[in-house]
């Protein structure tokens, strides 16, 4: 954990995409990646699909140029906000409330703009861009039995939030062990969303940014890259971000673990026409109906020298 920064997530949560054809994008991602549907919220044409880690590792809304409204009336998005298929906004999940609240404070007294601060019913949330303009959710869960609030297709869940409006839980109520539910049939088995990699014009502060506010650990740094981790996540690295000629999301990912045939996961990817990238270092990169990739990885150690190698030759 990273003592003096802004904020001190345990994990990283989930991504959340603007897609262009909301069914298209639950088939793709139930019967090729392996999540589950766990809830949608019809009111904002949006999905949200896990491994039963977190109430979702993967949300997707549709792409609109209109204004959508949240529970209370509010403008949940801008119009003209989720109008192009893009990355939406990475979360990342804090130990307690508590600690959320804490870390709001601490922002406001530095300065930080805070452009929301939501109520999703299941989780508070707080809301940061960087310097790139990604958006980054930082939430603590507000109840421990998620799946109870929301399944099937729910009403408008979010509304406005006041940190420290009301005395905020002290206690964890995040899931300590998943409540994994493999769809049958499915072309990939995932464990847990991994990893997230996002591109940059300009490393330095995109760094200082996810080390001081975000509050993410150093794994590995070089001068054209660096791997961060929140502490309580499993897996080597949560974020790498690389330097290079334009700034986003590059591809997200998730651990398969030892036991995956990534050989047999990659004839039926390319019978699908949706195989990226071939097994190779135990990886292999899948393509969604929008172009997004979503990399599979066994489990391994973090090389930073690989990934720029990799994204310098795309």
């Amino acid at each position: 954990m990273n003592q003096g920064a802004i904020f001190q997530p345990r994990r990283l949560g989930h991504v959340n995409l603007v897609v262009a054809d909301l069914q298209r994008s639950i088939d793709f991602y139930r019967d090729v990646c392996g999540l589950n549907l766990e809830f949608t919220e019809s009111g904002l044409r949006a999905a949200f699909m896990g491994t039963g880690h977190t109430p979702h590792d993967v949300g997707m809304m549709e792409r609109t140029t209109q204004a959508r409204q949240g529970r209370d009336g509010h403008t949940q998005i801008a119009r003209g906000a989720a109008r192009a298929v893009n990355l939406n906004h990475i979360a990342w999940e804090m130990d307690t409330e508590a600690e959320l609240v804490r870390a709001y404070e601490r922002a406001r007294a530095a300065g930080i703009a805070v452009p929301r601060t939501l109520d999703h019913q299941i989780a508070h949330s707080v809301y940061l861009k960087d310097p790139d303009g990604n958006t980054n959710e930082f939430y603590a869960d507000t109840i421990k039995d998620w799946r109870a609030v929301l399944h099937g297709d729910v009403a408008l869940i979010t509304s406005t939030w006041k940190p420290g409006g009301e005395a905020p839980a002290t206690d964890r109520r995040w899931s300590a062990e998943a409540d994994r539910r493999p769809v049958p049939g499915a072309v990939m088995q995932p464990l847990r969303l991994s990893h997230v990699v996002l591109t940059t014009r300009s490393l330095a502060p995109m760094a200082a940014f996810y080390t001081e506010v975000a509050g993410l650990e150093t794994v590995a740094r070089t001068p054209g890259g660096i791997l961060l981790r929140a502490s309580g996540h499993p897996t080597a690295y949560q974020l790498a971000i690389v330097q290079g000629d334009a700034a986003g999301m590059h591809h997200y990912g998730f651990d398969v673990g030892g036991g995956a045939d990534l050989d047999a996961a990659a004839g039926r990817l390319r019978s699908l026409g949706c195989l990226a990238e071939a097994p190779a270092a135990r990886r292999l990169t899948a393509v969604d109906p929008d172009g997004f990739l979503v990399e599979f990885a066994q489990a391994g150690d973090a090389d930073l020298a690989m990934l720029e190698d990799a994204l310098s030759a795309a």
